[in-house]
């Protein structure tokens, strides 16, 4: 599919790492997928890694940890 941003070049599949930081705290998501534009570098998720995402994000920004980090396919632990 081409980038809808630059149409320079095609969207591929890749795995990134994706952080947040809040309350002086910092999170970090190591291999995400996505896909991204080699062109313009513009990068893009799909619903279901988003929401997986956000979900990741925020329970690690709420625990009592300075810097969090996890591998997005690592299974959550705190699901019983």
């Amino acid at each position: 599919m081409h980038c809808e941003r630059c149409n320079q070049g095609e969207r591929l599949p890749v795995r990134r790492a994706t952080i947040a930081e809040r309350d002086g705290k910092v999170a970090v998501v190591l291999e995400v997928p996505m896909e991204e534009c080699p062109a313009c570098g513009d990068r893009w998720l799909t619903w279901d890694v988003a929401g997986r995402l956000d979900a990741m994000l925020s329970a690690m920004l709420a625990a009592d940890l300075e810097v969090a980090t996890r591998h997005f396919d690592q299974p959550d632990r705190t699901a019983a």
